[in-house]
């Protein structure tokens, strides 16, 4: 289970906190969608998340293991999909891209075989597999760069709008392999726009706006009526 206990962070005196009190917690085979409109804080909590950046007060844990306590630890239990394809090396193929970092985590050719000969066939990555990065187009890197975050099986999966780039087939592969990591009995934090992504893949919708939880409800009490307008309340 991950646990976020009033956590806080800012980068300026000047321009006020960026987190404000942020505490939830999420259950292991459970999925939460992340949603707000842009500066609302996701980007910020995502790499706090990711021990990118160290908040300036508040604590962390992921299965009783606190993230200051054991940063070597979780690191090897987190895998982050980063909005974005900077992650990759334009110069390496697919495959080299994937298992370079399954390596650098420490996983043996044994350990990543079945899983990238997995995400292989859920991402459709064969036809591309061998090629390099440099020639790909956006959704072909976004495939990517989610099979090398998965690559290292990780128990705490953070995906930042993973869909974008995506046609509409590899977006239900992505919806599968949510579901798939669910049943699997790992913890998934997403953040999207996706209305569609975040009704069918979450268990709990949490809103965030202007650096402060909103809204922390089950995905189903949002699906009652006009509660699908989730505008309505990000604007508050």
């Amino acid at each position: 289970m991950l646990k976020v206990t009033a956590v806080c962070k800012s980068f300026s005196p000047h321009k006020g906190p960026v987190l404000s009190d942020i505490s939830f917690s999420i259950e292991k085979g459970s999925a939460v969608a992340l949603v707000g409109e842009n500066g609302a804080g996701k980007t910020t909590l995502i790499r706090i998340l990711s021990l990118i950046l160290k908040p300036d007060s508040g604590s962390i844990s992921l299965d009783g293991r606190d993230f200051h306590a054991a940063p070597g630890y979780i690191k090897s239990r987190i895998g982050t999909l980063f909005s974005g394809d900077g992650s990759l090396y334009d110069r390496l193929s697919a495959k080299e891209n994937i298992i370079y970092h399954a390596r650098l985590n420490g996983i043996r050719k044994s350990g990543y075989e079945k899983m990238l000969e997995m995400l292989t066939a859920e991402l459709s990555l064969s036809g591309f597999l061998n090629d390099r990065v440099s020639t790909f187009s956006r959704g072909m890197k976004q495939r990517t760069a989610i099979a090398r975050t998965l690559i290292t099986d990780p128990d705490f999966v953070i995906l930042d709008e993973p869909s974008t780039g995506l046609d509409i087939i590899a977006s239900d592969s992505v919806k599968k392999i949510i579901a798939r990591l669910k049943a699997g009995g790992k913890t998934v934090l997403f953040s999207s726009h996706n209305l569609d992504e975040i009704f069918s893949c979450s268990d709990r919708i949490i809103i965030l706006h202007k650096g402060r939880i909103t809204h922390d409800k089950s995905t189903r009490s949002f699906l009652t009526g006009k509660n699908r307008d989730l505008a309505g309340f990000i604007k508050g």
